[in-house]
């Protein structure tokens, strides 16, 4: 699991800092799905309306969730300097992301009205998971993302890595050997669920974290971010504490 984060959130306010928002290269070009971006969207804004629908696993009145685009298998990213790894953090890392635009967990919107829209990213995961056969629909987006990884490195204009090949048989076994402990998982007690905090968060619009907490499905994934991977519970105790989200226990489970 992720060591644990010790945080603050002083103020709540980001003061409109413009990191984290769409390169300044895409304003007024198309999106995949010829929606324009605007100068103050994110690669997350109108998740929607700015990618194609196949991208998105499930949807609820408040939320997506959507798999990383990156598979989770870091020998699939052979030359990616340390400190900037592109890898997920656990296997079929997933995100779900709010449709509101909401900065980050720093934002009083991300914890108004009792914690609302946190306890509804959650839920949304957990039912999901449940009830509408998430455990497939997520590890057939991380599979995609391996099978894309693996084209992009198999066709390069510049040949194939070798230090790729020599293990690209491993990467496909990993993933067929994990998938069914995979499905087997408790979505209330096996998955951290988490927050990186501003300002060292990547997009500036709050999306959380889902992925498996156990040593054997991260392997293969990187750890270079858990330092700033900070807990929903982490995030509940503390608007707890601050009497902004009454009824939660230590676990993030309604009291």
């Amino acid at each position: 699991m992720c060591a644990p984060v010790v945080f603050s959130l002083p103020g709540k306010a980001y003061n409109g800092n413009q990191k984290s928002f769409i390169p300044q290269g895409l304003v007024g070009k198309p999106s995949q799905t010829g929606a324009i971006w605007a100068k103050a969207d994110t690669f997350f804004s109108e998740y929607a309306q700015h990618n194609p629908r196949d991208l998105i696993l499930s949807e609820s009145e408040h939320s997506y969730i959507i798999g990383n685009l990156a598979s989770y298998d870091g020998r699939q990213y052979p030359e990616a300097p340390s400190g900037k790894r592109p890898e997920g953090q656990g296997f079929a890392h997933s995100l779900v992301i709010p449709k509101a635009r909401v900065y980050n967990i720093v934002d009083p919107d991300a914890t108004a009205n009792n914690c609302f829209l946190l306890h509804e990213m959650r839920a949304h995961f957990i039912s999901f998971w449940q009830h509408s056969n998430g455990q497939a629909k997520i590890l057939a987006r991380a599979k995609r993302a391996v099978d894309d990884q693996d084209t992009k490195l198999m066709n390069s204009p510049t040949g194939s890595s070798p230090v790729y090949e020599t293990v690209r048989d491993d990467v496909f076994a990993h993933y067929e050997s994990t998938s069914p402990d995979f499905s087997t998982l408790d979505p209330r007690r096996d998955f951290l669920m988490g927050f990186h905090v501003f300002p060292d968060n990547s997009i500036g619009h709050l999306h959380m974290h889902v992925f498996p907490h156990r040593e054997a499905f991260r392997a293969f994934s990187t750890k270079e971010y858990d330092w700033k991977t900070v807990p929903l519970q982490a995030v509940l105790e503390v608007e707890r504490e601050d009497g902004n989200c009454e009824g939660v226990d230590d676990n993030g489970d309604d009291a």
